[in-house]
This record gives structure tokens, sequence and C-alpha cells, in this order.
């Protein structure tokens, strides 16, 4: 179904309100209203299969994001960090902080600056979300991309960053070494194969669902560290390239007594930002990587389907996804006109699930196996995988004797706003 948004965004509080009190304590507040027409199926964030934040059954005013964020200065190189949000969109968490951490900046004295930060942060890795609260200056939407990073990555943990100052030599720029060490973080995954790519402005909370009304993103099941490491490179105010790894280590066997499974998940992001005016951005990203669940998952180009079993079984479905997009703003006063396309694909590999026992309609119990009759589809909008039991006997796939099919969807959007 075709979906038409249309989103009149009215910025109060803009530029954003900051309060100050004894220039140690610094507050900044935003509240963005829009009128909202909307024409599509229920939204992902109301337990549908839509991948816009609105559906049809929200159209008028709707709040566009409530935030206000603090930065409390301690020392004089040590300040405290905290971003409070409500977006009212039935989640789990009405309310709730998306970012809170400690930021400790030593003074340089020496050509090279170290910034150690400590909490729940986003990880370095979208050029668009500059302003303060992890907001975009440029559009109301993120690309597919950067999406994908505010809905299902935070940093709880540590990042270390080490600039050389271009300035000491001369050098109107800089180089940076980033890398941080972190965990509650093996669920990252689960938004991509439940719904797959989106385009949206809504973030996940730290103890928020967003969408899953009974559990949270980020949760620590194998308690194995996860790391990112990167480089960056600024040449003056005009030009910025970043490039990231990040692995979260998780271990695709565990899973709580919920059969909440983690998610191994890494990927590879490099992007650029060109100024070469004061009224036009150019910006490019792109992103490789996969994810997969399950004991038998493992392999080189795997990402798995997410299924909540009964029984003990075990995944070795694969995909395995790539995002690439690109902007370009053009800013006249303080209107900014933008075009952005973004360009996310996802390859599937159905392969067998199996499980060490199941019961049948009639009680009994005995060592059967169930595979996937997989059929896949690809064209510009979504790819399915649907499954259901094969075998000389005619057995539900275990899922508590109330469906014999299970039906499993991953979705990528092609296209731009």
């Amino acid at each position: 179904m075709a979906r038409r948004i249309l989103a009149v965004a009215i910025l109060l509080l803009a530029p954003a309100m900051v309060a100050r009190a004894g220039d140690r304590l610094e507050l900044t507040g935003l509240l963005d209203l829009r009128v909202v027409a909307a024409d599509g199926t229920t939204s992902y964030l109301n337990g549908g299969l839509g991948r816009t934040r609105f559906d049809s059954d929200h159209d008028g005013v709707q709040l566009g994001r409530l935030m206000l964020a603090g930065r409390f200065r301690l020392t004089d190189t040590l300040t405290l960090n905290a971003v409070a949000e409500s977006y009212a969109d039935g989640d789990v968490q009405p309310a709730g902080f998306s970012q809170a951490y400690l930021d400790w900046r030593p003074f340089p004295t020496r050509p090279v600056r170290f910034r150690l930060r400590a909490g729940a942060f986003y990880p370095p890795v979208s050029l668009e979300h500059r302003q303060v609260g992890w907001t975009s200056p440029y559009t109301l939407s993120t690309s597919a991309l950067n999406t994908w990073i505010g809905e299902e990555f935070r940093v709880i943990g540590t990042e270390l960053e080490a600039r050389w100052l271009g300035a000491s030599q001369g050098y109107n720029g800089d180089v940076a070494l980033v890398g941080g060490v972190y965990g509650w973080n093996d669920g990252a995954g689960t938004i991509m194969a439940d719904r797959g790519w989106a385009l949206t402005d809504r973030p996940s909370l730290l103890l928020g669902g967003l969408g899953h009304a009974h559990e949270h993103l980020y949760t620590e099941l194998d308690g194995r560290p996860g790391y990112y490491a990167g480089v960056a490179w600024r040449h003056g105010e005009a030009l910025e390239v970043r490039a990231l790894h990040y692995d979260n280590r998780a271990d695709p066997g565990a899973h709580n007594s919920r059969f909440d499974f983690a998610w191994e998940t890494r990927f590879t992001s490099v992007g650029v930002r060109y100024e070469p005016t004061d009224r036009v951005t150019l910006m490019a990203q792109h992103l490789d990587g996969k994810t997969y669940v399950g004991p038998d998952s493992a392999g080189p180009d795997q990402f798995a389907l997410r299924v909540h079993p009964c029984t003990p079984w075990r995944a070795t479905s694969a995909v395995r996804t790539a995002c690439r997009c690109a902007t370009i703003i053009s800013r006249t006063g303080r209107t900014a006109a933008s075009i952005r396309t973004t360009r996310p694909t996802t390859r599937v590999t159905p392969s067998r699930w199996r499980g060490s026992s199941a019961s049948t309609n009639t009680g009994s119990s005995s060592p059967k196996s169930c595979a996937f009759a997989a059929s896949s589809r690809r064209d510009s909008t979504s790819t399915s995988v649907r499954a259901s039991p094969t075998g000389r006997r005619s057995w539900p796939c275990d899922t508590g004797s109330r469906s014999r099919r299970a039906r499993l969807r991953i979705d990528a959007i092609g296209g731009g706003v």
C-alpha cells in the first residue's frame, strides 16, 4: 500500500532553548509538534508491519519529540551529560533516557588531545546527527542507515579518542583514532530481522522496547564485551571522513529464560561529509555487515532470521545486508531543502531448523525435524521467507500447538525521501 505522509514540523524553542546556571549547568530543550496525514499499514511501533513511524490511525497533531538535554560541569575537564526524551507513541517506556555518560577531556599538553567517555551514548557512526541530543539539522527523518543505528545501537561502556591537532603544525585540520568497549548490546539485529530497513526519526530509549512491549533492546546475555574501532579525518570545516568497524562479539547461542537470543552483529561503516559553501552540504555513507543468531549459525555470510521457538531450535538461515545513502542539503537563511537517496539491500539464504523434540496434536513426543520449505521474493520493497513443516508425517512446527505454520519476514526499503 502506498504511503503518503505529510508532516509539518512546528519546532518550538528552536533554536533550542538554552538555560545556564552559574556556567556549570546547561539545559537544552526541544518540543517538536507535527500535523500528520498518513495512508499506510499499521506502523511497526504499534505491532504492525509498516515501516513508517505514523500510520492511518495516527493522523492529526502528533508529538514528534520532546527532549531535554543536560550538561553539568563537575570540574574544568569533567562533565556529566544526560538526554531525556518522550515520543508519546505507546512504547513500554513513555519517557526515558536515551543517553547518560561522563565526558572527560583533559587539557592537551602535546599535539594529541585525549577524550574519554563512560556511560551510555551513541557510537560515532552517523554524519547526520550533529546537534545536541543526537538530532539532525538537515532532514526530518534520517537515512535508513542511521535510523537503524539510532534504533538498535547504544554504547554502554567506555570510549577513548586520541585526536592529533593539526594546528600545532600549521595544518587546518585534525586526525582522530577512536575505540570503545561495551556490553548490553546483544540484541542488536532484532529489529532488522523483524521489520527490515525503515526511514524514521524515532530512536530507542535505554529502557524502551520500540514496538516490543515485553522486552528491552539493551540486554547482556553472554557476558562477552563488544568493541569498535575507527578513524576520522577533518580538513577545516569543509570536509570530514570517517570509517568505523563495529563488532558486539555476541554468542549467537546465548539466550535468557524468555528465549530472547543474542545476535552476533558486526559491520563496517564509511562516510564523507563535504560543505563546499556555507549553504550546501553533501553527505554519503555506506554500511556493510551481517548478524546471525542460534548455536549453529556460524559462517562467513550469515545474517539470521529471528524466531521465538518453544523448544531448543537451532537456526542456520542466513541473510546479509548493506545500505548506502547520500544527501544533498541546500540552505537559504533558515530554510533548508534536501535531496536524499537510500539504497538498502538484503540477501536471504534459507536453510534448516531442527529441534530435539516436538509435541504433536495428539500429545505424543518423539524426535522429529522440521525443515524450511522456503520461498523468496526479491523486488524493490521486500524479501519474504515462509517456513512450513515438511517430512513423512504431518505435525506442527512446535509453536505451542497454536499454529501449524510460522512466517518470517525481512523487509528492505528501496528509494529515497
